[in-house]
């Protein structure tokens, strides 16, 4: 290579070598200056985001503050706030629906409310077994006093055989806002026959005031141990007489008054006064009575209740019947057989002119396993019009009655009404072994309805009371397959001895003859029956 050339060459490497350096700066500087846009843009970007997040909650608080005034002004027109949304839009907890012992109950769901449906229905059939009916003439058997037309004269020597609906009772009960209660109970049953609809029970009652409770209404105020029973716990088909007489005063069902009652666990008072039933018939003033009752469970442990008691009813005011009424102001004392099949009535005292009336009453009961044990005795006085110018009548009756549960329940004592309820059956009949519970009970019975009777083949002396003595021997069977249906099997030997009320001041209490005897005759009578009974109740 010649000098020129390797000169050229040398010159090249040179610039080559000053070149270097100055690319590589160029090239540091364009990456710094891409770093940097980047930077810018990222920077941009949020701060656009900021923008319309600001934006963005500016608008909420314009939501909030319009919110806020609207509720200010609402408050301000408004006694009590409007409920917050979540309250607003809670619909509020269904109603419970219960079924205890086949009662349909509907209630609120702090138990505060409800309504039950309640029933209670039997049906009875008796076979009397009295004597062949022979002529009026010479068949003195007669029933209640009254002139013809008056079915009881001719039906005492022919009773009427077969099933009745005994009572048909249907309604509702409950509560509001706990301390108010509340009873519509319809009968459509009767004696003998069936009635027309009644009232049965429709009341009111306020418990707020522990122990005490106010019942107004039409009801049935605690008159006697026997009374305190229900319908559907009664051991035989019927109440003794007397206790049916004593509690027919001025008490039973369907009597209008005004109750007071307290209870606690060993004891129970009650106070009541009443006047008509729901049924009466118009008078022209009605009856006002007071009716009291006192229980105590005098001794108490795992097997057995002891129970003692008093009840008591006066009569202020007999109804008044109105001028040219004989007698006027009248009371009167009668009942069946304690069955009733058949209304006829055995002992009746006619209508007294009264001027007041009371019983008295002592009662005890007992239970011990499953052996149970009742009785109850009864003083009446009737004071007649000072006019009448005759000594006042008196009556008594009472009653003796047990059971024994041969299945092993007990009859469970209720110390709200010093009553017995029905046994419990501990295995409910089923065709895979169950039984139910089986109980055998008797009554011994005798109500006293005679006054100064006389003699027997002589006429009533003006004083007089001829309302007969009857007494009631009765053996029962009873089956509990469940707590809602029961069957009840009773025999009755019944002795009725009643003198001919026929006398000077009512010649013919019968009407003219034969339907009036001759006086002084006997015209009670013995028989027996034997009655059945079906029932459910709930």
């Amino acid at each position: 290579m010649n000098k020129k050339n390797l000169l050229r060459v040398a010159v090249a490497a040179a610039l080559t070598g000053l070149a270097c350096p100055a690319f590589a700066e160029d090239v540091a500087l364009e990456r710094q200056m891409e770093a940097l846009r980047a930077s810018i843009a990222e920077q941009r970007a949020q701060l656009d985001a900021q923008a319309k997040l600001l934006e963005s909650q500016q608008a909420q608080l314009e939501t909030l503050t319009k919110q806020l005034a609207q509720s200010k002004a609402s408050a301000a027109t408004a006694q009590t706030p409007a409920p917050a949304p979540s309250q607003a839009t809670t619909p509020p907890p269904p109603p419970k629906v219960t079924l205890t012992n086949n009662r349909p109950t509907i209630s609120s769901d702090d138990g505060r409310s409800s309504i039950s449906l309640r029933s209670v229905v039997q049906v009875d059939g008796a076979l009397y077994g009295e004597d062949p009916e022979g002529p009026l003439t010479t068949d003195f058997r007669r029933g209640s006093v009254g002139a013809p037309p008056n079915r009881e004269t001719n039906a005492a020597r022919d009773f009427d055989d077969g099933f009745f609906t005994r009572r048909a009772r249907f309604g509702f009960e409950g509560t509001v806002a706990r301390d108010f209660s509340y009873k519509l109970l319809l009968e459509f049953g009767g004696s003998g026959t069936e009635g027309p609809a009644k009232i049965n029970d429709a009341w009111v009652a306020y418990s707020g005031l522990a122990p005490f409770t106010f019942t107004l209404g039409a009801f049935a105020p605690p008159a006697n141990m026997d009374d305190s029973t229900s319908a559907d716990d009664l051991p035989f088909l019927e109440r003794a007489s007397a206790s049916e007489l004593a509690r027919s005063l001025a008490a039973a069902d369907g009597r209008f008054g005004l109750g007071i009652k307290a209870s606690s666990k060993r004891w129970m008072t009650s106070l009541a006064f009443t006047t008509r039933t729901a049924y009466d018939a118009e008078t022209f003033d009605g009856q006002a009575a007071a009716v009291g009752r006192a229980s105590f469970l005098a001794a108490t442990g795992n097997d057995y209740n002891v129970h003692l008691g008093a009840s008591g009813t006066y009569v202020f005011s007999p109804p008044d019947q109105g001028p040219g009424s004989s007698p006027r102001h009248p009371l009167r004392f009668r009942d069946r057989p304690e069955v009733r099949a058949d209304s006829v009535r055995l002992i009746d005292t006619g209508s007294i002119d009264a001027n007041g009336a009371s019983v008295y009453g002592l009662e005890f009961g007992a239970n011990w396993k499953s052996f149970y044990l009742q009785g109850e005795h009864y003083w009446f006085d009737v004071q007649r019009r000072a006019a009448a110018s005759l000594p006042d009548p008196d009556f008594t009756g009472y009653y003796l009655q047990g059971s024994w549960t041969f299945t092993g329940e007990n009859r469970r004592y209720n110390p709200a009404t010093g009553s017995f309820q029905n046994p419990r059956a501990r295995t409910a009949f089923s065709k895979d072994g169950g039984y139910g519970a089986w109980e055998l009970a008797a009554r011994y019975s005798r109500m006293n309805l005679n006054f100064n009777e006389g003699l027997e083949g002589a006429a009533a002396a003006a004083d007089s009371v001829r309302g007969g003595d009857q007494q009631v021997w009765t053996f029962g069977l009873n089956w509990y397959p469940n707590p809602t249906f029961k069957v009840m099997l009773d025999y009755l030997l019944i002795d009725v001895g009643r003198l001919n009320p026929a006398g000077p001041t009512n010649p013919q209490p019968f009407g003219p003859a034969p339907n009036t005897p001759p006086l002084g005759v006997q015209i009670g009578q013995d028989l027996d029956v034997i009655a059945l009974r079906s029932q459910f109740s709930f």
